[in-house]
């Protein structure tokens, strides 16, 4: 069960703690088989030869990483900006996610999610009260959800092992700590603070060591999944890449036996001494009346073979809709367009993880703009922040530019702008560009150009009173 649900009135007890904790054991293994795999510890390494003198090799691929890798890079490898109108709320979020290192953390959010089907975020604040939030290992978190159409989080539990000096003697023990929801009243306004647990475990009981008041209008843990069935990225492809690793290691395994291919020898010709170890010398011997000597070689379909692996490789990257970036399609002069039907599959894969990704990150702006209401008294709207993703993908820039071109003065700026594959941010560059308009109006001394137009002025109206006096003495002239 990857999901664990409970009746939202339920009262959370020290019993209710240890069944969950209990109940987490079956999806605990699923993501520690997960990790394995992304560690390239597969399944492969767990073989065993019942033949001691014969090859034994155990070639592990590490498909699994490579698909994580490429799809949280394609995903994420460019950080995500944000825009909004309420410009105070947004700089006031910018500053809180600088200070977290927030592009780092949604890396490793995105690479849970590939992983293990979903990923854990926990908000809590520091010894200084600053917001601060962490991904969470899901091997070590258990978020139990109510039965109503929203699942909304009736409590969480964190475990993990740690070592303790008991007595002179280190023992590894249980910490436990549970996370409560703070009670409200009904108009929906807090009475009591949600609370954090903090507990050892011994044996079957639950010993309370500690609890701390949690100031954030919900517990503060976040879900992100990867998909609505909560499957990792490789997960569908585990059966393949083992079908891959037993292949490879067997034509290891030929390839080496035909490098110490066996010796066949009939007839008296092996001395008593050399019989006691004739399969440590690759060496039949075989009673016979004719004395001969043969390479016993195992006839191996290279054809064949090459064609199945390739099969296998090319499925594992179809179903992962990961593909092969070492293509030799993937080439430097490909077009966009060459390149967009190259990528549609992880495009597909990667439109989905976005949609359930914001939504991860609407709930954290969600939490952290109602504790900063209940800190500092001003009115922050997270609906008024938008997360803008853009993929890191390969791109023909030149391509791009003259597409940009054709649609000057059909399409808005911003629009324009933001079809340039390395600008992430279409709204900040649209900043850069009224600044260096501003910049070149404040290089030009309007004050010597005002003087410069008042003296030709002056210099006018002096040629023109001067040709007036010209024009008046003549005609003086003509009347005398």
């Amino acid at each position: 069960m990857r999901k664990l649900k409970i009746n939202k009135d339920a009262k959370i007890t020290g019993y209710i703690i240890l069944e969950y904790i209990e109940k987490h054991k079956k999806e605990k293994n699923r993501l520690n088989k997960m990790y394995k795999y992304y560690n390239n510890d597969n399944e492969i390494l767990n073989r065993s030869y019942k033949t001691k003198n014969k090859p034994q090799n155990k070639l592990a691929h590490s498909y699994a990483s490579y698909i994580t890798d490429v799809a949280t890079g394609y995903f994420l490898g460019k950080p995500i900006s944000y825009t909004s109108n309420d410009k105070t709320t947004l700089e006031t979020l910018n500053d809180i996610f600088k200070y977290n290192d927030e592009a780092d953390n949604n890396t490793t959010l995105a690479k849970y999610e590939s992983i293990f089907g979903y990923a854990y975020e926990v908000l809590y604040l520091d010894e200084n009260l600053n917001i601060r939030f962490k991904a969470i290992d899901p091997r070590e978190l258990i978020v139990v959800y109510d039965n109503t159409l929203q699942e909304d989080i009736v409590f969480a539990i964190r475990y993990y092992n740690e070592n303790e000096l008991v007595n002179n003697t280190i023992k590894e023990i249980t910490k436990v700590e549970v996370y409560r929801k703070p009670i409200l009243n009904d108009k929906g306004k807090i009475v009591l603070n949600g609370k954090i647990e903090y507990y050892t475990k011994n044996g079957n009981t639950l010993i309370l060591d500690d609890e701390k008041e949690c100031f954030f209008c919900d517990i503060p843990i976040i879900t992100y999944i990867n998909n609505d069935e909560l499957y990792g990225d490789f997960e569908k492809v585990i059966q393949l890449i083992d079908a891959y690793d037993k292949t490879q290691s067997d034509t290891a395994n030929d390839f080496e036996m035909f490098t110490h291919a066996v010796l066949v020898v009939s007839g008296s010709v092996v001395d008593e001494e050399d019989k006691k170890d004739l399969n440590d010398k690759y060496l039949i011997n075989f009673i016979n009346e004719e004395g001969k000597a043969d390479y016993l070689i195992k006839n191996i379909q290279d054809t064949a073979l090459e064609n199945y692996k390739n099969r296998l490789d090319n499925d594992i990257h179809k179903f992962s809709c990961v593909p092969n970036m070492s293509d030799e399609s993937f080439s430097n002069n490909a077009s966009g367009v060459s390149l967009a039907f190259k990528l549609m599959s992880l495009e597909n894969k990667v439109g989905i993880k976005e949609a359930k990704f914001k939504k991860g990150l609407m709930r954290r702006i969600e939490l952290i703009c109602d504790y900063l209401k209940i800190k500092k008294g001003n009115e922050y709207s997270y609906t008024d922040i938008e997360p803008v993703f853009s993929r890191n993908k390969p791109s023909n820039e030149a391509e791009s530019a003259e597409i940009m071109q054709k649609l000057t003065g059909i399409l808005s700026q911003e629009t324009i702008i933001s079809l340039f594959p390395s600008i992430s941010d279409p709204q900040k560059e649209m900043e850069k560009i009224d600044k260096e308009k501003d910049n070149l109006f404040d290089d030009y001394d309007f004050n010597k150009i005002s003087n410069e137009i008042k003296n030709r002025k002056d210099n006018l109206e002096n040629v023109d009173i001067k040709e007036n006096e010209d024009r008046e003495g003549s005609t003086d002239v003509e009347e005398k």
